[in-house]
């Protein structure tokens, strides 16, 4: 049974690894230009909230790319290079590692779904409520639990009250932000009803003043709810193969198993992507980065052919 089940997981896990390495790649790139071009843009352009919640984020899935995906793949090819096939440590870490991170993810788009209903909720209180230091915080307690419930993993004894946890975790994030995304929406319609209104009464001033602070929020609250709909996109898959094949021993089941993996690490490069299509104070940064990277690369060209 061992010799006929061999040829299939190599023939599957190449491409696997192959795929993986480059998605690593992409998200480390991707979004270590991100987190410059976030720091670089100005606090005029780019609220110290909302800048402090999208360096957390990059941060986290930079993290993904550049320590879970590398352990990741080196967990899918240990079987094959270990005479005694014993693959439970390697199993543990990459689990550990993902699970740290990727939980991290998902607090952290949880935050910034929070941080953009309290921005159009409380208006023009937010400012006075929603300081840096008690985001900053938040912040630091997502980390926490983030680090914390996955160590519990080490002990056989709590493996099974994890992994409910953290099933029952992630549907109540995603739960938790679809109804805060509702309720934006709501508020957002409202705030255009309000400006329509203004516009018939005519009072210049005012309209002026709500329709600046309204663009302002508008584009951050688009972005927050595409960063929400790729975390679906990408994590939905797992949560279902996950309940479909849970006591399937096929091979099949093993392939779904990894791609679907596979594809809750692809959020990780994606969500770069995101920053640079709808938040265009972060793309123009990025253009420019990219522009002085070339000029200085054309000019050193140029001087060492003169």
């Amino acid at each position: 049974m061992s010799n006929s089940t061999e040829p299939p997981d190599r023939e599957y896990i190449v491409p696997l690894c192959v795929l993986n390495a480059f998605l690593a790649l992409s998200a480390v790139v991707l979004n270590s230009v991100t987190i410059h071009a976030i720091r670089k843009t100005s606090s005029a352009s780019l609220p110290k909230n909302l800048r402090v919640l999208l360096l957390n984020l990059a941060f986290s899935d930079l993290s993904v790319g550049l320590v879970v995906q590398p352990i990741y793949i080196i967990h899918l090819t240990f079987p094959f290079e270990s005479q005694h096939g014993d693959n439970l440590q390697m199993n543990t870490l990459a689990l550990v590692t993902g699970l740290v991170f990727v939980c991290a993810s998902v607090l952290g788009v949880l935050a910034l779904i929070v941080d953009r209903f309290l921005a159009v909720y409380l208006h023009l209180r937010y400012q006075e409520i929603v300081t840096p230091t008690r985001v900053v915080s938040i912040l630091i307690l997502s980390w926490v639990i983030s680090t914390t419930f996955p160590l519990f993993w080490i002990v056989q004894e709590y493996r099974y009250f994890l992994w409910i946890f953290l099933n029952v975790f992630l549907a109540t994030c995603l739960t938790t932000i679809a109804l805060l995304q509702c309720k934006i929406y709501s508020i957002v319609r409202c705030h255009k009803f309000q400006i329509h209104a203004q516009q018939v009464q005519g009072s210049k001033h005012i309209e002026d003043e709500t329709r600046a602070t309204f663009e302002r929020k508008k584009s951050s609250v688009r972005s927050a709810l595409y960063i929400y709909l790729l975390l679906l996109v990408c994590y939905l898959p797992k949560i279902f193969t996950t309940f479909a094949t849970m006591k399937s021993k096929e091979i099949l089941a093993k392939i779904l198993h990894q791609y679907t993996i596979t594809f809750v690490f692809a959020n990780s490069c994606l969500n770069p992507l995101i920053y640079c299509w709808k938040l265009r104070h972060i793309r123009r940064t990025i253009r420019m980065i990219l522009r002085n990277i070339f000029v200085e690369r054309h000019s050193g060209t140029d001087s060492c052919g003169n």
